[in-house]
């Protein structure tokens, strides 16, 4: 099961439903898909030892054009979840613990906000409402999964079991007892980025380029969140990494399956983003309960966002 930290306001509701509370510290659970440090609305090969250099991960090469990626579902529930889901965002080849990854983003007929994480075996589902102290939240896991390729998407037809925490709020949210759907990856490409982690964190040292990063962005008005994502080594542990880019900020979070730790920093200097890409130069401080020391480590590079090949 994919721990679950919530972070919600009415443009973040979808990326919220991948992560939550990215100020936790590395005893919380980790994220799927952390959410920026600032508020953002909806939308992370191993380092080598030595001295940091950086090398821009593998670009895939566009083939014929496929268009845009796409997802249709119907929702089998409770409490106005039966019907149709409004997508805006399908995510393809995800890099992952479990494996590649796809994820879709959007509404359910109620209103509610949904996300669905997909992997070759494994199903996971969820629908959110509220903001902060209101915030409502239901998850559920299923395993009807077919014809699943992370690059170009999967079949899914699944009955669904709750997998929401004991004692979690969930306020009038309803249930959801089945999925039938597709996903379709058209030519989504991965991006490229072009980033160095070097520090200490609670899972080890990190130190050297990531590589085989997917890229997203996300425009909200003037302003641009930019995502790089990416398999790598803290020491001799295997994490999932998250170096996420706003205006005025930027973050990182490092995931163990189990556990995560969250670095930030905040100001002019932290970031520079557009609708192309983000470029960084910045020492990240660690998110740490009061009184606890900070470890500090430092982020530098570039992204170019994932788009769709001609």
């Amino acid at each position: 099961m994919r721990p679950m930290r919530l972070r919600l306001t009415a443009v973040l509701l979808v990326t919220a439903l991948l992560a939550a509370a990215c100020g936790a510290s590395a005893s919380a659970p980790p994220a799927t898909s952390p959410a920026p440090v600032v508020t953002a609305p909806p939308t992370a090969v191993s380092s080598a030892g030595g001295t940091p250099s950086s090398a821009p991960s593998a670009v895939a090469t566009p083939g014929a054009s496929k268009g845009p990626p796409t997802a249709q579902f119907t929702l089998t529930g409770t409490a106005g979840l039966s019907g149709g889901v409004t997508i805006n965002t399908v995510s393809c080849d995800l890099p992952s613990l479990t494996g590649p990854q796809v994820e879709a983003l959007g509404k359910a007929t109620d209103g509610s906000g949904f996300v669905l994480f997909v992997t070759a075996n494994h199903i996971e589902a969820r629908v959110a409402s509220g903001d902060g102290p209101t915030l409502k939240l239901r998850s559920f896991v299923g395993s009807g999964v077919s014809a699943f390729d992370a690059a170009t998407g999967a079949t899914l037809d699944s009955d669904l079991t709750e997998s929401t925490p004991a004692g979690a709020a969930i306020g009038t949210l309803g249930a959801l007892d089945h999925i039938a759907g597709t996903l379709d990856c058209g030519n989504q490409q991965p991006g490229s980025a072009t980033v160095t982690i070097s520090g200490p964190s609670t899972f080890g040292p990190l130190s050297g380029p990531i590589g085989a990063a997917k890229v997203t962005c996300t425009t909200s008005g003037s302003a641009h969140y930019v995502t790089a994502r990416a398999l790598t080594m803290a020491g001799t542990t295997p994490v999932l990494v998250f170096v996420n880019a706003g205006p005025q900020s930027l973050q990182l979070v490092i995931e163990t399956g189990t556990m995560s730790d969250v670095f930030g920093a905040q100001g002019a200097s932290a970031s520079t983003t557009s609708s192309s890409g983000a470029q960084f130069s910045t020492d990240l401080t660690e998110n740490v309960k009061a009184g606890a020391a900070p470890l500090v480590l430092h982020v530098e590079g570039s992204d170019t966002c994932a788009g769709v090949g001609q």
